[in-house]
């Protein structure tokens, strides 16, 4: 992983390796795992809690009830209590990203406020192309202008845009009786942005607690209890990534330079990329690392 900044680069050697994948395979190998569940789409109005625990869920084609109701829908938490906020004054920052044909072995980030004055720039290998971003923590702050920008430094083109909001706060995994998992508990982590790691990992622990209560081993209420104090317990980590977010673009760029050349040496860099690792670590998903 390499850092770049307008004084100097810095080349991280990671004590575990980045991963791209491909986004339609992963949800076809998604799909073929579930079984007899069913998949409709809809667009989802907002929830009651009726008697009984149960909820009524509203959408355009029609209503549907459950006493267990996860929403998993984005950032903009449809079935939370009250009002939501919307940008740009929720806590989110926005990012948007080119996929030409390329390729390359590094992640390369860029900080240069040239590009981006509270956020930071990408270029990640990808097979047989190059996702080429850039990403605010400001939501006021366009990014499709600076992304054409980093394209062309890098000469690649600009095409294939994928883009979107993520959250950089968490929020309670748990409100009113309805479990939120991914996006809309703010399970994206501050700083880096990545939120695909997290919100499978927050996601198995949502699942298992909703596979209790159809086992027969749990009730509703103790698996709500367990899992928004499974995700409430990683608030300290969040707190600290969300701190340094605001802490980096706020530093002087020689100043920065010259932190990120200590933090490439071979012990810090292990240290702050293990304990970020262990944040959401991939042995959750196995039984072994319940």
């Amino acid at each position: 992983m390499a850092f770049h900044t307008p004084h100097g680069s810095a080349r991280f050697r990671l004590p575990w390796s980045w991963s791209s994948f491909d986004y339609r395979t992963l949800c076809e190998e998604l799909w073929a795992q579930c079984g007899d569940a069913r998949f409709e789409i809809a667009v989802v109005d907002g929830a009651v809690r009726s008697a009984g625990g149960r909820h009524t869920v509203r959408t355009d084609r029609g209503e549907l009830t459950s006493p267990l109701v996860v929403d998993a829908l984005g950032w903009r938490r449809v079935l939370g209590a009250g009002a939501n906020v919307q940008p740009p004054d929720a806590p989110i920052s926005r990012g948007l990203e080119v996929h030409p044909d390329g390729g390359g072995v590094d992640l390369d980030v860029w900080i240069d406020r040239s590009l981006v004055r509270h956020g930071y720039a990408w270029s990640v290998p990808a097979a047989g192309e190059q996702r080429v971003g850039v990403g605010s923590y400001e939501p006021r702050h366009h990014v499709k202008a600076p992304t054409q920008d980093l394209a062309a430094r890098l000469g690649v083109a600009a095409v294939r845009y994928q883009g979107n909001w993520f959250p950089h706060a968490l929020r309670p995994a748990v409100e009113e009786g309805v479990f939120f998992a991914g996006d809309s508990a703010g399970h994206c982590f501050p700083l880096s942005g990545e939120g695909i790691r997290t919100a499978f990992y927050f996601g198995i622990a949502c699942g298992r607690e909703l596979r209790r209560v159809l086992a027969g081993e749990a009730t509703r209420e103790e698996a709500l209890a367990a899992y928004g104090a499974f995700s409430a317990a990683h608030a300290p980590a969040f707190r600290t990534a969300l701190r340094l977010q605001r802490l980096i673009p706020a530093l002087p760029p020689r100043a920065l330079t010259v932190l990120l050349g200590v933090m490439g040496r071979r012990r810090p860099c292990r240290r702050a990329f293990a304990w970020y690792l262990e944040q959401a670590h991939p042995r959750f998903a196995t039984a072994a690392g319940r």
